[in-house]
């Protein structure tokens, strides 16, 4: 794997595109939201409440149940609002990943590793295929992304070497 600061590689390109991916998820959900608000008894939201049977509170989080169940008590738009701001912070990391940015790849790394301790949870309350997969695609960009910039550190350490040698940055013809 070589690795260059501020050249992208195929690992980073991936990333970038499942973060813009979620990126654009995050925009349907706000426009889904911005949709329902206001609307007591739409049937969408009767639809999703019935098909992914989140009227059994044992299968869902209370608070997502009562909001699809009960829209009208809730501020949507607050939701939306914060869907909103989630996918412009997917959209500035997959542009920062897509250019081998060393800031996005440190929040890339942080975004990837919050989501361990709740993966974990998850699989301690109850293994399926789904939780065990999300846990080591986490645990795997977590892991590249450590290598990404550590190698990178490494290249850019060497290269302020370097240039503070002379070797590098002097213009042809001398001082």
């Amino acid at each position: 794997m070589v690795i260059e600061p501020n050249k992208p590689t195929l690992g980073l390109r991936l990333i970038a595109v499942l973060e813009a991916v979620k990126g654009v998820l995050a925009v349907v959900i706000a426009l889904l939201l911005f949709g329902l608000a206001g609307h007591q008894q739409n049937p969408i939201i009767q639809w999703v409440v019935v098909t992914f049977h989140l009227d059994d509170s044992a299968r869902a989080p209370h608070l997502i149940t009562e909001m699809l169940a009960n829209p009208e008590k809730f501020a949507l738009g607050t939701w939306t609002l914060l869907a909103l701001a989630y996918a412009t912070l997917r959209f500035v990391e997959a542009y920062g990943l897509w250019l081998a940015r060393r800031w996005a790849e440190w929040i890339a790394l942080v975004a990837a590793a919050i989501y361990i301790p709740f993966e974990i949870y998850a699989i301690a309350l109850g293994v399926t295929l789904l939780k065990v997969s999300l846990l080591v695609i986490n645990v795997a960009f977590v892991v590249y992304l450590g290598l990404v910039l550590a190698k990178t550190k490494r290249k850019r350490a060497h290269a302020a070497r370097l240039a503070a040698s002379g070797v590098l940055g002097t213009p042809a013809g001398g001082n």
